[in-house]
């Protein structure tokens, strides 16, 4: 948001106000006794940036050189108990001269989620929300706030989720959940949109979804006999465009005939709603029989045959590797048609080499709900990234034995770039491919990934397709003082526009310890970037940038 009027005041006290119930009611809970309080930490920050670009307006006819100013002050609010947790971060990002307009820029940043335990081990409540900017359209790969015409549309998410797990005897183990959604969009972030590009804006709706979940699984009173019920669904109702539906209703069994081998069946229903050109909805009954041959607790190979089909393959010969694949071939439900599924992870003494490969059904509001995430780099800096499920996938993020987030053998001190696309009120099938090496040894560490993703659309023909290289090194020079290098490409293929990206970073960082009757932690840094960015589209076209970054951060 750019100047700030009633609507945007009201907007963001609406959220604001959405965060501080969830504080206050976890806190009110927590406080009924001192074994249940929550333990918080608050941490106050500061960074200020001075960038220099030679072309903020990304445009190859009419670039226009000049200085950014940026000032974000933060705070990263955390609590934590043997019941429950809470973790908020939210970053104020002021900006003068964004894109060379001379202008203030003020743009709200947030991540909230916390779980509480109501009863211990049965009764918990989830929530979530963000607030992140998002770019229009694949028009331009940038995914800052600095340089551009805008082109981007400010983003708002909250969620609230409580679920119930009961265990009935040894007989049957329960799961039950009930979630709404509320994803809303804004573009009155006082950026200039393309005219091409503002008739884009009415794709995206806002929307309230609720989700139900219900899961009844066998207990241990079941020794050669395993079964379970389950039902999904998911309702989408949107402000304007059609409504969308996932429903599914599936019960499933398995006969263990001895320790090597089982046979299994499973059936459902599949009562799903949206809105195709080809209304090629495969909604219906649906059946799968099938085994498993589990030669070692290594092997496992698994064959089901009915109108959906499936064969998995399961090699786990170590504890450094562990793979999985399977190929479906679907006539009833969501991913309809043959598809693949697969992951492969290895670790070796000092490196990792990682693939992952996955097909879904989705829609934009659901994939924005896992955006606007925020990482702190070691000098506990704030910056915004994109999707957190591409985060793990490529190694920038990752998870300790104790299921804390730490940052993954992908990361380092440069700026994330991650795909785009068009952002469309439609139900997206995405297909996704990500393969990633680490390295480190001595002082220095060393990272690759590369990705491919395809989009197809429920109301528009074609596919989006983006696929790109990056690679990393970081080099610690001193236990303060760090190098990095970033190079990565990048090619984006949409309804608007082709776009082919590359771009390079170069930086230095050091951090000072200071101690002011409190531990203060400084860093400063410098950064140059070259980004080269061509187009085959003549309303757009292609730009080169050279931009140098001076940033100075405190954490208090």
């Amino acid at each position: 948001m750019g100047n700030m009027d009633i609507c945007d005041c009201i907007a963001l006290r609406n959220w604001c106000l959405g965060a501080l119930f969830t504080i206050g009611s976890v806190g009110a809970c927590m406080y009924s006794g001192s074994s249940l309080a929550l333990d918080w930490r608050l941490t106050p920050s500061l960074s200020a940036k001075e960038v220099f670009s030679d072309n903020l307006t990304l445009s190859q006819d009419n670039k226009k050189s000049g200085f950014v100013s940026e000032i974000d002050p933060g705070l990263s609010l955390y609590g934590s108990s043997p019941w429950s947790t809470f973790n908020l971060n939210y970053r104020l990002q002021g900006l003068y001269n964004a894109g060379g307009r001379d202008a203030v820029d003020i743009n709200h940043q947030l991540n909230m989620n916390s779980l509480y335990q109501a009863i211990r081990n049965k009764l918990f409540i989830e929530t979530s929300s963000s607030i992140s900017q998002q770019n229009v359209s694949n028009a331009f790969v940038s995914t800052d706030n600095i340089s551009g015409n805008g082109s981007r549309v400010e983003s708002k998410t909250f969620s609230i989720s409580p679920y119930w797990t009961p265990s009935f005897g040894r007989y049957a183990n329960g799961f039950f959940k009930v979630g709404y959604n509320k994803s809303s969009f804004d573009n009155s972030n006082g950026s200039t949109v393309s005219p091409l590009l503002s008739s884009n804006l009415n794709l995206i709706s806002d929307s309230e979804s609720y989700t139900r979940q219900a899961r009844l699984s066998s207990g241990s009173a079941f020794n050669r006999v395993s079964w379970g019920l389950n039902y999904s669904s998911q309702q989408q109702n949107r402000v304007s465009g059609q409504d969308v539906r996932f429903e599914q209703y599936q019960g499933d069994a398995r006969y263990y005939i001895n320790r090597k081998f089982n046979v299994f069946g499973q059936a459902g229903y599949s009562n799903n709603d949206f809105q195709t050109l080809s209304n090629s909805i495969n909604n219906g009954f649906f059946y799968t029989f099938g085994g498993q041959w589990s030669p070692s607790r290594w092997y496992s190979l698994e064959a089901g045959y009915g109108n959906n089909k499936h064969v998995t393959m399961q090699f786990n010969p170590s504890a450094n590797l562990n793979s999985t694949i399977t190929y479906r071939d679907k006539s009833v439900g969501l991913n309809t048609g043959g598809s693949w599924d697969a992951s492969f992870n290895y670790l070796f003494k000092q490196a990792a080499i990682g693939f992952n490969y996955s097909q879904e059904t989705t829609t934009l509001q659901q994939l924005l709900t896992q955006q606007g995430f925020f990482l702190k780099d070691s000098s506990g800096n704030l910056s915004q990234v994109a999707n957190t499920q591409d985060l793990f996938t490529q190694g920038f993020l990752s998870l300790d034995s104790s299921g804390n987030l730490i940052k993954g053998p992908n990361y380092n001190n440069s700026q994330l770039v991650f795909n785009p696309f068009d952002l469309v009120d439609d139900v997206i099938i995405r297909k996704r491919g990500n393969l990633t090496f680490s390295f480190q040894t001595g002082k220095s560490a060393y990272n690759a990934s590369m990705f491919n993703e395809r989009r197809t659309y429920g109301k528009r023909t074609g596919e989006d397709l983006s696929y790109g290289i990056s690679g990393g090194w970081q080099w610690q020079y001193e236990p303060r003082l760090n190098f990095y290098l970033q190079p990565s490409w990048m090619h984006t293929e949409g309804s608007l526009s082709s776009n082919t990206r590359y771009d390079v970073a170069l930086g230095v960082s050091r951090s000072v310890p200071i101690n002011l009757g409190r531990p203060l932690l400084m860093n400063t840094g410098l950064e140059l970037r070259h980004i080269n960015q061509t187009s085959d589209s003549s309303q757009f076209g292609g730009y080169v940038e050279n931009r140098a970054t001076a940033n100075f951060n405190v954490r208090f």
